[in-house]
This record gives structure tokens, sequence and C-alpha cells, in this order.
């Protein structure tokens, strides 16, 4: 029987964290342990608390946002935490979707735990954008003062030398760093009921309407807007009914007026909203197999395709889109449009 720590920060990571916990072999133990919480988080983490389907035998509140200066204090609290869970547990497995986290490393260094890797998003894909001496050399070393010579800077995220493998929604599309060591596929089991109760938690709300959906836009943050904003809304009018769409979480309210949604972004009138605060990872275990998704090159429209892959997903692109997130959204089947950009 193996033990299994599972560390998650964000909603994200808690799904993957139990996608994998889910298919593990009878027997396995698995626990998770919270890091790095926010007030933002306050209603996922209270619903997590109260998931009767979990796959975890139990949740370890570990660690807040550390910052200001009680940065410190914070620290030393969270490694005390830590320390109190691994004697309880004695993990033979650490989970991370990152592994420049302080708190996996500190957990790693204090247990003969081996590490993984689970995928967090596009660095797993587009890799993150380092420098030689600024990274390897001078963060390394503060890292090391800080902290303690166990601190093992990561050369891209996943792959410091605490990671023995990877869990990956897209294996065979990892950066190269990452295929050096044996990636495994992240299960698509998202459909399972156990996360339909965990969404219902979440929006203490009825979400009926979110099953019926057949299309869902997602639409960028006014800091984002591009000239595709009237291809948004002819697809969403030509997708079946009903059709919704949601707001990025921090729209302001002038974006979210009427008067925006019909000139700027020329939506339906029937399109029903759907409460922008809502991560987009929670909604996804509520949306049937043949509601269609689309959306600005983002990261939220990323995870629909990493956690649902089944889904028929579309990024709406500019000209001046980066070829490196062009060839990510070919690579993962998603669907794309281009639309010029104004004045040409």
């Amino acid at each position: 029987m193996a033990k299994h720590l599972f560390l998650a920060s964000t909603p994200f990571n808690v799904l993957t964290a139990a996608m994998i916990a889910f298919e593990l072999l009878d027997g396995d133990h698995a626990e998770l342990g919270l890091i790095d919480q926010t007030e933002t988080t306050a209603t996922f983490r209270n619903a997590v608390l109260h998931w009767t389907d979990s796959p975890f035998s139990m949740v370890h509140q570990l660690s807040q946002q550390a910052k200001g200066k009680h940065k410190r204090a914070q620290r030393k609290q969270a490694f005390q935490n830590i320390a109190k869970c691994l004697k309880q547990l004695n993990p033979d497995w650490i989970y991370t979707g990152n592994d420049r986290r302080i708190e996996f490393q500190y957990a790693m260094a204090h247990s003969s735990a081996r590490g993984v890797y689970v995928d967090d998003g596009t660095y797993s894909y587009l890799g993150r954008p380092t420098h030689w001496f600024k990274d390897q050399v001078v963060d390394n070393l503060v890292k090391k003062v800080a902290y303690g010579r166990w601190w093992k800077q990561p050369p891209a995220i996943g792959a410091s030398e605490w990671i023995d493998h990877s869990v990956l929604a897209f294996p065979n599309s990892a950066i190269d760093i990452l295929k050096r060591r044996p990636c495994k596929q992240l299960p698509s089991n998202l459909g399972r009921s156990e996360f339909s109760s965990l969404a219902h938690l979440c929006l203490q709300t009825g979400t009926g309407p979110l099953s019926d959906l057949k299309g869902l836009l997602l639409l960028p943050h006014e800091s984002a807007i591009t000239d595709s904003q009237t291809l948004m809304g002819n697809w969403l009018s030509n997708c079946a009914k009903p059709a919704g769409y949601k707001h990025h979480p921090r729209t302001s309210d002038a974006s979210r007026s009427h008067e925006a949604l019909t000139t700027r972004w020329n939506l339906p009138a029937d399109a029903v909203s759907v409460e922008p605060s809502i991560p987009m990872e929670i909604l996804l275990p509520l949306l049937s197999a043949d509601c269609k998704i689309a959306g600005d090159a983002s990261t939220a429209l990323l995870t629909a395709k990493w956690l649902r892959p089944e889904l028929n997903v579309s990024a709406f692109i500019t000209a001046d889109t980066s070829s490196d997130w062009t060839d990510l959204l070919k690579r993962l089947n998603i669907n794309i449009s281009l639309s010029e950009p104004a004045g040409s």
C-alpha cells in the first residue's frame, strides 16, 4: 500500500490531484495538502473540506499566502505544519503543480518520498522564460541562503532533481526537458459524479441550466480585447440553444452592461449569463459532452481542453498571436479561427 500526499494551491491543482487519486491502486492512501491559500479561494476550500465523495482521506490546510512583514513567520508556520503532516503520513509520493513551490521543496527535503510533477498549464508545453545567470545562479543562491542548502533550483517547471516523473494532460506535447523522465497520462475522468457533487458545493445555487448548455463563450478581460469580439458573438449566435457566456472574473461592471454586450460583443439577446466569479475548472464537470466552448487564446480556454479533452474547443486569435501559442493550440486539437487586425 503506497501513501500519496498531493500539494495544491489552486482549484485546478485540486481537481488534477483528485483525478489522479481516483485512479490509484486499491489499498493506496491519498491525502491533500492545501498550500498558499488566499481569501479568494475560501469558497472552494470550504467545499473541498465538506466534499463527502472526496478521494482524499484527509485534507490538511498547510499554508496561507505569505507576504509582507510577516512572511518569514508565515513560512516558519507552514514548515511546522508540513513537518507534522509528514510525520503522520510518511508519504511515499508527493505531488506538486510547481516544483519551485517552497512547500514542496521543504517536504521533499524532509522526507524519503519521491516527487511527481502534475500538469499545471502552459509551462508544461511552452516552458518558462529564464535567464541562466539571474535564475540559475542568483535566484538559486538567494533561495539556499533564505531557506537552506536543500533548495534545488529547477531548470524548468517540473524538471528539478526532486521529480521522479510527470503526469500530464498531453504527454507527447510536453517540452523536451520533461520528456527526459517518464511522462504519464492525466486520467480523463472529470465526468465522474464525485466532481459534479464538488461543483454543486462550490456554486451553492441551482446548476441545472449549466448542464443544458450547448455552447459556452469565454469572454476575455477588457484589457485583452481583440478584433475577434464580433466573431465571438457570431459564434455564440450559431450555437444550438441554450448557449451562454462567461465574463472574466475581474471584468468591470461597465463591460458587463447590456450596451457592452450588444455593441462590443454582438451577443444574442437570449444568451445565458454564467456567474463570472466561478473558476472555469469548477464549471467543467457540469457541462455536457456536446457543449462547445470558445474564447480567446487564454489559460481558461486551455483548461477546458486539459481537463475535458473530449470537448469541442475553439480559439479566436489575431494574426499577431505568437507562433508558440498557435502551435500549442494546434497540438492540443483546439479549433482556430483567425480574425484580421483592425485596418487590414
